[in-house]
Formats: structure tokens, sequence, C-alpha cells
């Protein structure tokens, strides 16, 4: 997938997100996912998020809680390396220091050019902002979407 439009927001979505946005639920992260698969937003990942996003959901007690199966699960996954714009993964940080596993959430951001970071856990972005990023919740994210 390409950036045509500099218009439309660019987001990256933390795993937390994406996985709870998998579940049945009609939370936050869902609506965000929905929004996805309505193109109102353009979901950035790299291939070292994508990995993440499917070793997480493929944890039993995480399939447990989101209701999915492994084919369904690898269907999630597959829609992300099919319809989400993918950056070359090449761009290493070193910032954030609580989960040190966060930081290819918040390189692929900078290196996808993304508006916005998706978490649930901003403890772990003690940022509002990096380099022009939004770091909001799945909340603040659907209320911009709406604004939009």
């Amino acid at each position: 997938m390409k950036l045509d439009n500099q218009n439309v927001l660019r987001a990256v979505l933390d795993t937390n997100v994406f996985v709870s946005g998998g579940t049945i639920s009609e939370g936050a992260p869902s609506q965000v996912i929905n929004h996805w698969r309505n193109n109102d937003f353009v979901m950035i990942a790299s291939q070292d998020l994508i990995k993440e996003y499917e070793e997480v959901l493929l944890r039993p007690y995480v399939m447990k809680y989101t209701g999915l199966s492994i084919q369904e699960t690898k269907h999630y996954v597959d829609e992300v390396i099919h319809r989400a714009y993918i950056t070359s993964g090449t761009l290493t940080l070193n910032i954030l220091k609580d989960d040190p596993d966060d930081n290819i959430v918040l390189a692929c951001a900078d290196e996808g050019k993304a508006t916005h970071l998706v978490t649930g856990n901003k403890k772990h972005f003690p940022f509002l902002d990096y380099k022009g990023i939004q770091i909001v919740s799945p909340h603040k994210f659907l209320f911009q979407l709406e604004e939009k």
C-alpha cells in the first residue's frame, strides 16, 4: 500500500490495541479496527511489528481472550500484510526504557511517517508526541477520526 493522500491519518497500532481489536466486542480497539477496515485511516506496520502481532495473538491465553482460532488469527494478521503500509523496518530506536520491545512500535511510526501511534499502554510511552507523531489512546484516536 502507498501513502497517496498525505491528508489521511496514518497510524501505528500498538500490539495491545491490535490484539484487543481482534475480539468481537464493541470496545474502542475494535472500533479502531473497524475504521481501518473502512479505510478511514492508513495502518502502518513493519515486519517486526507484524511478527509481534502474530506471536502475541497465538499465545494460548490470548487466543482464549480473543476467541479467534489459529486460522482466524492468521487471516487477521494477513489483513495487515495485504492492507497496511509496510515500512522497510530499517530504523532502530533505543528511546523507550520501561519496555524496550516497544521501540519497534515507535520506530515503525517514525519510519512510516505516522500521524498517530495508538496505544492502550501510555505508561510505556511517557510523552504525548514524538517528532510530530501523536501518542494517543484508542478513545482519543476515535474522537479524532470522527472529527475528520
